[in-house]
């Protein structure tokens, strides 16, 4: 049976907080306008080029947001097994499909998305993150596995790297991979080396982990984010060879998931809706917004000034506008 919704109060929710910069202080608000919905039930959302793409169960859909009050439905498909998450790299997505292994699928055209490759792995694999023709997928028992994808219709397995606890997350940026593991921390490696894979850097984090996301400030100083226990912990890895812990951060609602773009970090934060946190002081994050949701926030996805929220009943589509 399908729950029903509670109605929505608001279309539009200012938040304005007194921040402390280096240069003193200033205050800046934040405001959601609720523009559009996806009338779907969803466990995960990303958003590419105008279009969103959404995971439930064993299906990916895409939705045309050219008119993001009025979200169309484009393709689907659907895989033989459940999809634990994915990523996305141009037109093309790298799911994590439990048994199955690796699916990646091309979405060049949206209407009629082609599967393109797939590795199973030796357990079951939750995500997967690419450099060029290299993936690394996380596999929850059997850590990082290494996949060459040079040959879309022939994947070829190049080893693994065994995560000390259970695999959780990997992303990639640059030609870096972050994994991370639950309860052991964060791993980095370098997949402009060659195979065999070994990290060049691992750091026990305290914390049993979940996701991981990556992000460049403006004055090029690099981000990991990571999310575990309710908490968001903050990693300078500039050096990638020595990541160093600046923050630790705690969410109203438990922080579910997250998404970065440049110093802010969108955060779905369960009951509590969605928390937007200002990292330009990763050293002291602060609290510059925060949209209250009728249902629990599950997963959030941001390009530009569109944000998808993707709750218990529906994903909204929201437009944010940040004024100082």
């Amino acid at each position: 049976m399908r729950r029903r919704r509670l109605p929505v109060m608001r279309s539009v929710i200012v938040a304005s907080i007194l921040l402390v910069a280096d240069g003193g202080l200033w205050a800046q608000s934040m405001t959601f306008s609720r523009v559009g919905v996806i009338d779907a039930a969803v466990d995960t959302v990303e958003i590419a080029a105008g279009h969103a793409y959404t995971a439930s169960a064993k299906v990916l859909a895409g939705y045309d947001l050219t008119n993001p009050a009025m979200p169309k439905p484009t393709g689907r498909y659907t895989f033989p097994e459940e999809i634990w998450s994915f990523r996305m790299v141009g037109r093309t997505i790298y799911a994590g499909v439990n048994f199955f292994g690796l699916g990646v699928l091309d979405v060049s055209a949206p209407a009629t998305p082609v599967l393109r490759s797939t590795f199973k792995t030796p357990g079951q694999a939750k995500v997967g993150a690419v450099v060029g023709t290299r993936a690394v997928v996380i596999d929850h028992m059997e850590g990082l596995v290494d996949v060459d994808l040079s040959n879309p219709a022939k994947a070829v397995g190049q080893g693994s790297f065994f995560l000390d606890g259970y695999a959780r997350d990997v992303v990639a940026a640059g030609t870096l991979a972050y994994a991370v593991d639950s309860p052991s921390g964060l791993y980095v490696f370098d997949l402009s080396r060659p195979p065999p894979l070994a990290p060049i850097a691992a750091v026990q984090t305290g914390t049993a982990l979940r996701l991981i996301e990556v992000t460049e400030l403006p004055n090029g100083r690099r981000l990991a984010v990571l999310v575990g226990g309710g908490l968001l912990q903050i990693y300078d890895v500039s050096s990638p060879t020595e990541p160093a812990k600046l923050s630790t951060f705690r969410t109203p609602g438990g922080a579910q998931r997250i998404a970065l773009q440049g110093a802010l970090a969108y955060v779905a934060d369960g009951k509590a809706g969605v928390q937007v946190i200002d990292l330009s002081k990763p050293s002291a994050p602060q609290v510059v917004g925060a949209f209250q949701t009728a249902a629990a926030a599950r997963d959030v996805a941001v390009s530009g000034d569109l944000l998808l929220v993707a709750t218990a009943d529906e994903v909204l589509v929201l437009r944010t506008r940040a004024t100082p």
